[in-house]
């Protein structure tokens, strides 16, 4: 809580704007990063390798197995042929279908990781022989984006985002599909995206999604914060807000709702309330000394 008197407010000429009730008519920044298709490749080549050893060792399952049926009718035709060469024909079966079998594991362990962390729609450009959907990323003619939703988002993404990156002209990317995999950072849902745009792996892309009629229909009230009243601090967009006479208390701003320059928030701000709109970084810059100064006198 800060106070300042009045002839102080004069002299540093605050202005206050009552806040103004609203819904919001756009959606919330969302933010995501170009992946490293590298393990994407590996997973293609393990799993086209594995193919090829299964395609083999089926094939020699079939040899073993013939030469176990051959065998078989050799030894039931008066002992044509050994115990022995028998014993041996089965177990060269078995050792071929124990290959087999652990071949065909590996191959599901790599079908499972795939759709584990790439879904049915990404894994199937990993899965199905010959596909030409890896081609344009390979080529870096098109780029793969990762992007999360905060916590709330459920269903299918937006279809086209208009997103922004450093260094490339403002671009649209365009769905995929829902990732499976939660992201740990804000337990939000992501979806793969792609682009053309010339974007470097690992750099980091925004973008504004478009708010559901859904969303609208159950969208909390909230107010408008004026762009005049925000003042950064630690990262964070902060506004001061009149609480009594010449006390004011500033209040953190929930960034992910721009709407039209100004923000909307739903929490900590009620309409009506007087937000500072000229003079905030003064309160803020005095707010600062006042905090400075405590602490040197509790030193």
């Amino acid at each position: 809580m800060l106070t300042v008197d009045e002839a102080a407010q004069a002299r540093s000429g605050i202005q206050l704007q009552a806040l103004n009730a609203a819904q919001p008519t756009s959606g919330t920044t969302v933010y995501g990063t170009v992946i490293d298709l590298q393990p994407l490749v590996e997973l293609t080549s393990r799993y086209a390798s594995s193919l090829a050893d299964l395609d083999s060792a089926k094939a020699a399952l079939e040899a073993a197995r013939a030469e176990l049926e051959r065998t078989q009718a050799l030894y039931a035709d008066v002992q044509n042929a050994s115990l022995k060469a028998l014993q041996a024909a089965r177990s060269a079966n078995a050792a071929a279908a124990a290959k087999v079998k652990s071949l065909q594991a590996n191959v599901s362990g790599i079908v499972a990781s795939a759709r584990q962390q790439y879904g049915a729609i990404v894994s199937r450009w990993v899965l199905v022989p010959a596909t030409p959907e890896l081609a344009p990323f390979l080529e870096r003619r098109e780029v793969l984006l990762r992007i999360v939703f905060p916590g709330g988002q459920t269903g299918a993404g937006p279809a086209v985002l208009k997103a922004i990156g450093d260094g490339v002209a403002p671009f649209d990317a365009r769905l995929i599909s829902a990732a499976p995999q939660v992201d740990p950072g804000i337990q939000g849902q992501a979806y793969f995206y792609r682009t053309a745009a010339p974007l470097a792996t690992g750099a980091r892309i925004s973008a504004r999604a478009p708010i559901t009629v859904a969303v609208k229909a159950t969208a909390k009230a909230g107010v408008l914060i004026p762009a005049s009243a925000i003042v950064w601090y630690g990262g964070q967009p902060w506004a001061y807000v009149r609480t009594g006479k010449g006390q004011f208390q500033r209040r953190a701003v929930d960034p992910h709702f721009p709407q039209d320059g100004d923000y909307f928030v739903t929490d900590g701000f009620a309409p009506g309330e007087l937000a500072v709109v000229r003079g905030a970084q003064l309160l803020l810059s005095e707010e600062s000394r006042a905090q400075s100064g405590s602490q040197q006198e509790n030193e």
